[in-house]
């Protein structure tokens, strides 16, 4: 199976990727170069519906890694710009990779979160189910 991780270059698809590529082809979509060699690597942004359809041809599953958070964590004093930048990715780049990708039929997927949305100053070394739902974000 021919599988993109989307968003693969980051924390989370550094660590999926040699397990993955033992049964799968891979082929990643990041604006930042994988750490490794001998997988498929198109540079864009999930902004970029043209990086878009270059990176769905030919791909039978996906696997959205994407998250753009803010450095340090939550967002405090409202940096505007920066909440902007977070939507742009967060919310319109997945909208836009799954509008394009239902137009070419791709109708394998899984979408993951990312850790920062744990974030709160400290580091979590926890389970999921650790983690008090009612922990604010």
């Amino acid at each position: 199976m021919k599988v993109l991780l989307v968003g693969g270059a980051g924390m989370v698809g550094s660590f999926i990727t040699p397990y993955l590529r033992e049964k799968h082809e891979i082929r990643v979509l990041d604006i930042a170069q994988p750490q490794y060699e001998g997988i498929e690597f198109v540079k864009g942004s999930v902004t970029d519906p043209e990086a878009i359809e270059k990176a769905i041809v030919g791909i039978d599953a996906f696997i959205w890694l994407v998250m753009k958070s803010p450095q340090g964590g939550m967002v405090t004093d409202q940096d505007l710009k920066v909440i902007r930048e977070n939507y742009e990715v967060n919310c319109l780049g997945l909208h836009t990779f799954l509008w394009l990708a239902q137009g070419v039929g791709l109708k394998r997927g899984v979408y993951t979160s990312s850790m920062s949305v744990h974030y709160r100053g400290r580091n979590y070394y926890k389970s999921e189910d650790e983690i008090p739902l009612d922990t604010p974000t």
